[in-house]
């Protein structure tokens, strides 16, 4: 066994080892029964097919499907058949972490609402904000701060707050010299009302059931009851009289507060004139702060007249805010693979990431290695026997680094062309994706083979042409197609597959491992 054979066969053993370990930690194990529930939201803000379905915090699916349907988005989502789903379940679509990244969480309801069967909808949902609505809110408040400076601004400018200050001083003024004026008075009437109050509260309840009375006899005046006229008559009277009596006396009283109203106030006459001279104080040291404030002076001052902090934080929030807009919508995609080429008998195995910015673009970075080995050198020979030639190879890590962009789709169907390195020489392909799982890829590459392998002649660049399928539920995927088909002494049949890892995956995977 040479050494080429076994770097090959350690890296495809490692490539599935390291698969296995990332679909168990991701929660996708190999024949578990799963099954569907159908979601509406008015919008899913961000959320992607293969994106995780949380019940209760515990990962137990994934998203399936997501579609349009009568002006709503259909959502369907794949998870364990042993969870039990009940009839008032609720979902949201929530924010995985500062990066933004979108999942599905279940309340799966109580079972006294009754078991909701497999294909049902989900009817109570709801979308929690997105981070770029949330820096929206802050925007909006800096707005809505800067309007209010310059209001603060226009009343300074007016003069509204030092006419509303010399009132104040003013009406401080007048209510020193009135309490001065009137403080015996003031005690006498407060006296007063205080046996006004007191008499009314013993006098009006028998008044009050009077008057009641006189209702009730009033009432029966229409039927000639000269009995109840009498007694009317007879409450009148009574009402009189304690009217007559108590009348004068209440007037007395309210005539004695008017009189010593005067007086209250002058027997706390100091006590006044302290709180005003502090009122007084308090105005003047506002006048002054509202001063220093105009004219630009300390923290305050700076923020109501310069502009530019205001235009300074609206700005940062702006720029700030711009990376997570792209972190959105990137898709990242990591794959581990192995592949045949049954002609010139390659065999590769490797690592690659494929980073797509946007929905028209993406980068493909990866490493392999080839067992069979790549040409690096020829040379010729002349002796007795007649010219021959000598190959040598290298079997060190080879690098695919391309860069692909869509010429156009139609409905699930997209066209893409690529250009870069492949097999570390210039490279050049086009992928056909049918649908989402479905691709048909053509790799032209290695444009300098021309020497001969025994009896092979190999004069032309290296193209294969083969098919792509994933898998439904699980991130596998299958290679088949022809090898080398420029060189009819080579060519041959291609083979290969491996695991093929979506962002939410390993997002999955690296929230997964357990922190120091």
């Amino acid at each position: 066994m040479n050494t080429a054979f076994r770097v090959g066969l350690f890296v495809l053993i490692i490539s599935s080892i390291a698969g296995y370990l990332i679909i168990t930690f991701s929660g996708k194990e190999l024949g578990v029964s799963t099954k569907e529930y159908v979601i509406y939201f008015d919008a899913v803000e961000g959320l992607s097919q293969g994106a995780d379905v949380q019940v209760k915090g515990v990962k137990v699916g994934r998203v399936e499907k997501i579609e349009f349907d009568k002006g709503k988005v259909k959502v369907v989502i794949g998870i364990k058949e042993n969870i039990p789903i009940y009839k008032n379940a609720k979902a949201y679509v929530r924010t995985l972490g500062l990066m933004g990244d979108k999942y599905i969480y279940i309340d799966p309801g109580t079972p006294n609402a009754g078991e909701l069967a497999e294909g049902q909808t989900i009817t109570n949902a709801q979308v929690y904000a997105s981070t770029e609505e949330a820096f929206s809110t802050v925007q909006e408040i800096a707005k809505k701060v800067g309007e209010l400076i310059d209001n603060l601004n226009d009343a300074l400018g007016k003069g509204n707050l030092r006419e509303m200050i010399e009132n104040i001083k003013v009406l401080a003024k007048h209510t020193d010299e009135m309490v001065v004026e009137n403080r015996k008075g003031v005690k006498l009437a407060i006296d007063n009302i205080v046996a006004i109050t007191d008499s009314l509260r013993r006098d009006l309840p028998p008044l009050i059931q009077k008057i009641d009375r006189i209702a009730t006899n009033l009432e029966a005046i229409a039927g000639e009851n000269r009995e109840d006229i009498r007694e009317l008559i007879k409450n009148l009277k009574e009402t009189s009289v304690a009217l007559k009596e108590k009348t004068p006396k209440v007037l007395d009283k309210i005539g004695e507060a008017a009189q010593t109203i005067k007086g209250t106030v002058g027997e706390n006459r100091e006590d006044i004139k302290v709180a005003i001279q502090k009122i007084r104080e308090a105005s003047e040291k506002l006048d002054r702060i509202l001063a220093k404030i105009d004219e630009g002076k300390g923290t305050i001052g700076k923020l109501v007249n310069d502009d530019s902090l205001y235009d300074n934080a609206n700005k940062g929030i702006k720029e700030f805010s711009k990376p997570f807009a792209v972190i959105n919508q990137s898709q990242l995609d990591i794959m581990l693979y192995a592949e045949k080429h049954t002609g010139n008998d390659d065999a590769k195995a490797g690592i690659a990431g494929k980073f797509a910015p946007g929905s028209n673009s993406y980068i493909y970075v990866g490493l392999l290695t080839n067992s069979n080995g790549t040409v690096t050198k020829r040379k010729e020979y002349i002796d007795n026997t007649g010219t021959r030639e000598e190959i040598e190879r290298n079997y060190g890590i080879l690098f695919d680094i391309q860069y692909a962009h869509k010429l156009f789709d139609i409905g699930d169907t997209s066209f893409w062309v690529r250009g870069g390195l492949k097999d570390s020489t210039g490279a050049a392909g086009t992928d056909l994706y049918l649908n989402r799982r479905l691709a048909i890829k053509a790799d032209l590459y290695n444009f300098d083979r021309k020497y001969s392998i025994g009896n092979q002649n190999i004069d032309n660049p290296q193209l294969d042409i083969y098919f792509q399928y994933k898998m439904y539920k699980y991130p596998v995927f299958v290679r088949l197609g022809g090898s080398d088909l420029l060189n009819s002494d080579v060519m041959g049949v291609y083979i290969g597959g491996g695991f093929m890892f979506r962002d939410n995956d390993i997002k999955y995977l690296l929230g997964s491992v357990p922190k120091p």
